[in-house]
This record gives structure tokens, C-alpha cells and sequence, in this order.
């Protein structure tokens, strides 16, 4: 594969990618930039197209339209109700409860990123925390994957190594002022813990099955 070929196929979807492809980007680190800087903008274009509420004739255009086509007209007004109700209730109560919640959320929806196996070395890992003033504390542990993202508006990174009980994920992100919320939170089949460290939120993500304690050990363990 060229690295034009390459560059044609991230630019049609940088989170699904073929072995060939996978391969390329393993051994081009402009490919791997290129991709980082997709999926960067994917986050951030799913968050400006979410963090607001829509005004009243774009529901009506968008969703109705896209949802219902020539669809009877009682059948419309009822939606359009709906939507209507939902633009108006005030947007703090939209909002989720805090970082802690966006991150967990960001992990949950990152199928891609939890799949992915490539392997990267840890001094890259290093290099990459340290730009947000975070230590990688364990060089023993293996490192499946090592993305930038944007939760909550801010850039972070997103990385997964192979954990006792599957994958675990970390999350350092810039904090907004305040305390953490929650030391710790269950969604799902997901378990999150959190610590704020200086100017930096940290989250752990594994298995529902691991005890908080546990995750938070590893926590502890890798990041410094």
C-alpha cells in the first residue's frame, strides 16, 4: 500500500482499519499523525454538534425530516412536540454531571480504541503525558494503544494497556477548576476512578467485575 493510498483511506474513516492499513501507519509516524489529527477532529465535531441544544426550525428540518419523511402530518406534530419540549428545558439540566461522567462516557464509545492492538512503546507514552504534566510511572506494563482526544471540549489522551482483567483504559485530562465529583463511578458494565492531580483530571476504566480499590492500585501504579 502507498502511503497515497494510505492517507485516502484515513481520510474516509480513521477509526475502522483494515490489517494493511493498520500496518502502514506502524511503520509511518506521519500516518499515524494524520490519523490522530482525524480522529481529533471527529471528536470535536461531535462535540460542537452536541453541547448545544437545537433551535426549533433545525429539529424540525433535521430530525423530523431525516426521521419521518413524507410522514403524516399528526405524526409530525407529535414529534415536533417532542422536540419542541426538549429544546426548551433549560440545559443545565442536559448536561451530564460532571468530567468524571464525560469520561467514562468517552471510554464507553471508544470501541474502536478499546479493540485496537498495535502496540507503543512506552517512551512514546512518556513523551505524550508529559505534555499534560503527567508521569507514566510502569514501563514493565504493556501499552495496547495511545490516541489524543477531546472529552468535555479539552484535548486529553486515551490509553490502554492489557490489565489483570482485560483491557484498561487512562484518561488524562486538563481539569476545569473545582473539586472531583467522584472518586469513582459504574456505568454499565464500565468502572471508572478518578483523581485530580494538579492541573490534570486522571481516570482509570476497566471491568464492572474489578474492585474500585483494585483499579485504583493500577492507577497508581502507572501514571505518576
Amino acid at each position: 500500500m502507498t502511503e497515497l493510498e494510505a492517507r485516502r483511506l484515513l481520510l474516509a474513516d480513521p477509526r475502522h482499519l483494515t490489517p494493511e492499513l493498520r500496518e502502514a501507519i506502524a511503520h509511518n509516524p506521519a500516518l499515524a499523525l494524520i490519523r490522530d489529527e482525524l480522529l481529533e477532529l471527529d471528536d470535536r465535531v461531535r462535540h460542537e454538534l452536541t453541547s448545544a441544544p437545537l433551535p426549533d426550525p433545525l429539529a424540525d428540518r433535521m430530525v423530523l425530516g431525516a426521521r419521518y419523511g413524507r410522514a403524516p402530518r399528526m405524526r409530525l406534530a407529535i414529534a415536533a412536540a417532542v422536540a419542541a419540549l426538549a429544546v426548551a428545558l433549560p440545559w443545565s439540566l442536559m448536561q451530564t454531571s460532571g468530567d468524571e461522567d464525560a469520561m467514562i462516557d468517552h471510554v464507553r464509545e471508544s470501541i474502536w480504541e478499546l479493540r485496537d492492538n498495535p502496540g507503543v512503546p512506552s517512551g512514546v507514552v512518556r513523551a505524550s503525558l508529559a505534555e499534560l504534566g503527567v508521569g507514566f510511572a510502569d514501563s514493565a506494563v504493556r501499552i495496547r494503544h495511545l490516541g489524543r482526544c477531546v472529552v468535555a471540549g479539552r484535548q486529553g489522551r486515551h490509553f490502554t494497556i492489557d490489565g489483570p482483567q482485560g483491557v484498561i483504559s487512562f484518561v488524562v485530562l486538563p481539569a476545569k477548576e473545582g473539586i472531583v465529583v467522584a472518586d469513582s463511578v459504574h456505568k454499565g458494565d464500565t468502572l471508572g476512578v478518578f483523581e485530580r492531580r494538579g492541573g490534570v483530571l486522571v481516570g482509570a476504566f476497566g471491568s464492572s467485575a474489578m474492585e474500585p480499590a483494585e483499579l485504583r492500585k493500577l492507577l497508581e501504579r502507572v501514571l505518576a
